[in-house]
């Protein structure tokens, strides 16, 4: 039992590696969507709020909705919100230390499987300093990735323990228990970690010895129990999703946006075999890590059709591994282990098996890229049981990798420190990337380099013409400069592409209004309203255009504001002002004090109630 165990001066050695690696992705801010989750996200302000971290979909937004239920990564940034407040730099902090512990349970995990040290930490040492994790630890939200696979890999060892049968029946009780609850915590973390029951199963295999099929049937015999309690698991899971978002999976009415990934809409069978090659990339992008991106949606990697070799030579590839390793793992081929490691625990995201949110993103490769790393340190430590008993070129080759990773990974982590850096390295890097030009051109409005922001989304449009975001944002620009005419007709283009985009029709009345169409503006506004009656912006906009020509239908319409959300402080000001116009100051006043009982500093409330005030 003591060769399993790492060790303290391994694990200083390993957490020491990772500490280095990405200190200087520490300081720094609040990035991409870390200010929707985080930064901007009023769920994770006061312990008051706990139950909608549990009760809401990731984003928010109302229930029936979304696609990501992650209550448990959302509690991690509630409980530091709540300790330091919006310190975006305790909250990146956090992130690192989360990546020391996944590395050091990745390492005792792979003592565990009895892999020999030198592979377990050499294995381990590669993962701590690789590159490709630098959107998972130095980016906020990647939190998703480090602590979900640190839990992973917490259940895996739980589980394995109360797979040892010269372990009494209550230990094993115990630890079985205390694994599906990492499980449980995992899961609703992030929606991969579904994995963990093949990857005990996997686990087991290795362990048993013996033929193939005798290593699977042992497999399977010990780990049945943890695989029962994970089915049970996930059975409570996807009836807490069908509660919030309205599908175990999904919202029934949420698509998977074409532009974050173009496999979505393709027939299985090419889904799959653009998912294969994708792998590969993922695969030379580990090996390789000179070109690391933030972003590959539409059209940066290019879909693959039946006339290309890649498109048919990807999956038989992959078949091909997949076979020749599960079938190599009787002779105890490492390589092969950790070739099915990567392969298993990249299935939830790969889109092989069913169509995901996102075509490639770095993060993703989070736990799957410790299998490659135990095929790395395989080649390295060779038949070596320890570190100290590599030949000095073997140990050479090791701290060579170790230290070119390193240095990637340092100069990497930087891109992250603000939006002007990651979105500027995202134009560079990936220049045919539509996303990543509408990011770079969201920012510059911000900033008010309105011409420079104008370029960026005309060219978001021309890689991709459906980005209803994109001529969105060109109307949006071209308002800002004047051109009333152009932006009128790019927000009429968005609404087109995409019928029920409230931003695109809230746009257009708003420039037709800017322009002196007010009953264009109110066409917009109602138009929008058929396709999204629940749209607040929309109703809002047409009580006001109502109410300044003084329409009969006013009225109505702030009622129709007013019903789709209460507490709108605005709708509930605009309707008293309405009334005061009409005469009805009584009224008024009784609709400014319901308003100031909600909020009662409201500044527009009291503002007329005071003109009200004899």
């Amino acid at each position: 039992m003591s060769g399993r165990r790492l060790g303290l001066p391994a694990a200083l050695l390993l957490a020491g590696a990772a500490l280095l690696a990405h200190a200087n992705g520490i300081p720094g801010g609040f990035t991409y969507d870390d200010k929707a989750i985080v930064r901007d996200n009023p769920r994770i302000r006061a312990p008051s709020s706990l139950p909608l971290l549990f009760s809401t979909q990731y984003f928010g937004g109302p229930p029936g909705s979304g696609t990501a239920y992650r209550p448990v990564l959302l509690l991690s940034f509630a409980v530091e919100w709540w300790i330091h407040g919006g310190d975006a730099t305790a909250f990146r902090a956090v992130n690192v230390l989360l990546h020391v512990a996944a590395t050091l349970l990745l390492a005792r995990f792979l003592l565990e499987l009895e892999l020999g040290r030198a592979v377990a930490v050499g294995a381990a040492l590669l993962f701590a300093v690789h590159p490709i994790h630098v959107e998972a630890v130095a980016g906020i939200v990647g939190r998703g990735e480090t602590q979900a696979a640190a839990l992973t890999l917490l259940s895996l060892l739980l589980a394995m323990r109360s797979a040892m049968p010269e372990d009494g029946a209550r230990r094993r009780f115990l630890a079985l228990a205390a694994a599906l609850a990492a499980y449980l915590l995992a899961v609703l973390t992030k929606e991969s970690a579904a994995v963990a029951p093949a990857l005990l199963f996997l686990a087991l295999a290795w362990k048993a010895g013996g033929s193939l099929g005798r290593r699977l049937i042992r497999a399977a015999a010990r780990g049945w129990p943890f695989a029962a309690g994970a089915a049970a698991v996930l059975a409570a899971v996807f009836a807490a999703r069908t509660l919030v978002l309205g599908g175990a999976i999904k919202s029934a009415g949420t698509g998977i946006f074409e532009l974050e990934n173009p496999l979505a809409n393709l027939p299985p069978a090419s889904r799959a075999a653009n998912a294969s090659a994708v792998l590969f990339r993922y695969a030379g992008r580990m090996a390789l890590p000179l070109r690391l991106s933030a972003d590959e949606s539409a059209w940066s990697i290019p879909v693959l059709g039946a006339r290309s070799a890649v498109y048919w030579a990807a999956p038989l590839l992959l078949a091909a591994l997949v076979v020749a390793s599960g079938w190599r793992l009787a002779s105890g081929r490492r390589a092969a282990l950790g070739f099915l490691l990567f392969f298993l625990a990249f299935l939830p995201a790969s889109n092989l098996l069913f169509p995901t949110g996102t075509i490639f993103a770095e993060r993703l490769a989070y736990l799957p890229s410790a299998g490659l790393c135990v095929v790395a340190a395989a080649a390295i430590a060779g038949r070596a049981p320890g570190l100290r008993a590599l030949s000095p070129a073997r140990l050479s080759a090791l701290a060579a990798a170790v230290l070119l990773l390193s240095a990637r990974t340092i100069v990497r982590n930087p891109v992250w420190e603000s939006d002007e850096s990651l979105f500027t390295n995202l134009v560079r890097v990936a220049p045919e990337s539509a996303k990543a030009h509408y990011d770079f051109a969201y920012m510059s409005v911000a900033e008010g380099r309105v011409p420079a922001a104008l370029a960026e989304y005309t060219r978001a449009t021309e890689i991709y013409p459906f980005y209803w975001d994109a001529w969105a944002g060109r109307g949006h620009c071209e308002r800002l400069l004047g051109r009333l005419d152009r932006a009128e007709e790019d927000y009429a283009r968005s609404v087109v592409v995409q019928p029920w985009y409230e931003n695109g029709w809230f746009g257009l009345a708003a420039t037709r209004e800017a322009r002196g169409d007010v009953s264009g503006a109110e066409r917009a506004c109602r138009d929008g309203l058929r396709r999204m009656p629940q749209s607040l912006p929309l109703a809002y906009r047409l009580a006001v255009l109502l109410s300044r020509e003084r329409r009969p239908e006013a009225i109505h319409a702030w009622h129709r504001a007013i019903a789709i959300e209460p507490g709108s402080l605005p709708s509930r000001v605009g309707y008293a002002e309405l009334l005061v116009t009409l005469g009805r100051t009584e009224d008024a006043r009784r609709e400014l004090a319901e308003t100031l009982r909600m909020a009662p500093r409201y500044g527009p409330a009291l503002d007329l109630r005071e003109k009200l005030t004899p």
